[in-house]
């Protein structure tokens, strides 16, 4: 093994697992949360990366997030064409269609809601676990 060989980590599906400020019920039922970066997986990584893997099957998806903050800042990245979402920021809702990036500063309240479609959503955290 070379020096930095544990520097390259494979994903792997967060399932049942539970993620502070969400309902592990409604994550699931939008499609697989992918793993790809935390702490957990690199010792000393100070950035986390999750894929989900998104299908709305009804008319609207869960509401499986709560209103909350972080204390770094974190990014929503929509990256393919297909999806329909509503992010909370501060005191405003707003409606957005992928392709699309929410950056979030440091401390500002908020949520997000998978309205309707199909396809990519990408977190990034500045932290190397979500919490």
């Amino acid at each position: 093994m070379g020096q930095y060989e544990k520097l390259i980590v494979k994903p792997f599906d967060w399932e049942d697992r539970d993620l502070v400020f969400h309902s592990s019920s409604g994550l699931g039922e939008l499609g697989p949360l992918i793993a790809f970066l935390n702490r957990d997986m690199v010792e000393g990584a100070d950035i986390n990366i999750f894929v989900h893997h998104i299908e709305v099957k009804g008319d609207e998806g869960p509401d499986y997030v709560d209103v909350h903050t972080h204390d770094v800042s974190q990014a929503y990245v929509f990256p393919e064409e297909g999806l329909e979402f509503e992010v909370i920021l501060g005191e405003e809702t707003y409606t957005a269609k992928s392709p699309a990036t929410v950056f979030i500063p440091p401390g500002l309240k908020h949520n997000l809601k998978i309205l309707r479609g199909k396809g990519i959503e990408v977190c990034i955290l500045r932290k190397g676990y979500y919490g």
